[in-house]
């Protein structure tokens, strides 16, 4: 908490920062919208029009519910990741000793891409805490088990990204009914989405289930200028986009994106490479983070974690099954966003679990030395 509330309390308010990165100045104007009762929308600049859909409503919901306010949401994240080193140290009791599980949770407790994105107005940190405590749940026996399904199906009003997780995550952890668990992740995920897809429906006139950003971002990771990260500059090439509706320009450039895959087979293999890489990069890839510090830091933490979760692999301190269920969500989002767009940011879902990992390295390796 002591982390995340103090660099909270260094980053500033105004619109100029938070509008290095677009994202967070429309989640919070969709939040404040929302609380002032103007409903789940925002202005798109780009095509100066007003869009209903372009944003699942989970993060928008809570931004709203912390009143709107820059101060208060940082604070609650501040909670909510805090939160989530606790729910590491549960997950890794389930298999190792309480001082091995409060090595994983130390490591989570300092993970520098956590405590970053704890004081930004994105969807990472809410999400996170989400999928962290629907692992606790799914861990504790069929009756919680059910609400850990439940809970990671809400998630992914938070991360649309996430949406085949609570039929996995389930098959992975639940010994016994785990294809009954898988179908109810699945019906809670139906359930979860089917408001939104109704609500959507009578606003646009179209079943839109998660959200009409799908199609910008997949034209983003599949076009003639992709690069494996995220660079919609392509917009202001493309005057065509301001004189369709939100959903038509997404059917549009998911269109032009499939088409483009299906022109250059051999650049979307080199794409899926380069974003593949970019998600994994031990350090920071864009200008905006290059400075040494930075560099300095991340390559101090991720590169000992990612050698240590592969040692927690290949150990004997963990089941098959264990190891199964926390390598899941890093191979999930590996997949997702190879087929999409990939940076550091995507993987942070991935690197609590693999503190548990990393931590069973830690107790096979002293279980050796005492031997």
């Amino acid at each position: 908490m002591a982390l995340r509330l103090g660099w909270a309390a260094r980053q500033a308010t105004d619109a100029a920062s938070l509008d290095a990165l677009p994202d967070q100045t429309e989640y919070l104007q969709i939040g404040r919208n929302l609380a002032a009762g103007r409903g789940l929308q925002f202005t798109d600049p780009r095509f100066n029009q007003q869009v209903w859909a372009y944003r699942t409503p989970g993060y928008p919901v809570f931004v709203a519910a912390c009143g709107a306010d820059i101060t208060v949401i940082r604070i609650v994240q501040a909670l909510l990741d805090a939160s989530t080193a606790w729910a590491i140290y549960l997950v890794a009791r389930t298999w190792l000793t309480p001082g091995w599980s409060l090595a994983a949770a130390a490591l989570c407790a300092v993970d520098p891409l956590l405590i970053y994105f704890s004081s930004l107005i994105l969807s990472e940190t809410l999400y996170i805490a989400m999928l962290a405590w629907g692992l606790v749940l799914l861990l504790r026996g069929s009756g919680r088990a059910v609400a850990g399904a439940a809970l990671l199906a809400l998630a992914v009003l938070v991360r649309p990204s996430g949406m085949l997780l609570p039929v996995l995550l389930p098959l992975a952890a639940v010994p016994r009914h785990r294809l009954l668990m898988a179908m109810a992740g699945a019906g809670f995920t139906v359930m979860a989405l089917l408001p939104w897809a109704m609500r959507n429906h009578a606003r646009l006139g179209s079943w839109i289930w998660t959200s009409t950003n799908a199609g910008i971002t997949r034209y983003d990771g599949f076009n003639p200028a992709a690069s494996g990260g995220s660079d919609q500059s392509f917009v202001r090439s493309m005057p065509e986009l301001a004189g369709m509706g939100e959903v038509e320009r997404s059917d549009y450039l998911n269109r032009l994106a499939g088409q483009y895959i299906q022109d250059h087979p051999a650049q979307v293999v080199k794409l899926t490479a380069l974003k593949i890489g970019r998600m994994w990069s031990p350090v920071p890839l864009s200008s905006q983070f290059s400075r040494p510090l930075y560099v300095g830091v991340a390559l101090a933490y991720s590169l000992p974690l990612m050698v240590l979760a592969v040692l927690g692999i290949a150990g004997p301190s963990l089941p098959g099954r264990a190891k199964l269920l926390l390598l899941a969500p890093a191979v999930y989002f590996t997949i997702v966003h190879a087929a999409s767009v990939s940076s550091l940011r995507y993987r942070l879902a991935a690197e609590p679990p693999l503190t548990v990992l990393a931590a069973s390295a830690g107790a096979w390796a002293a279980r050796k030395s005492s031997q």
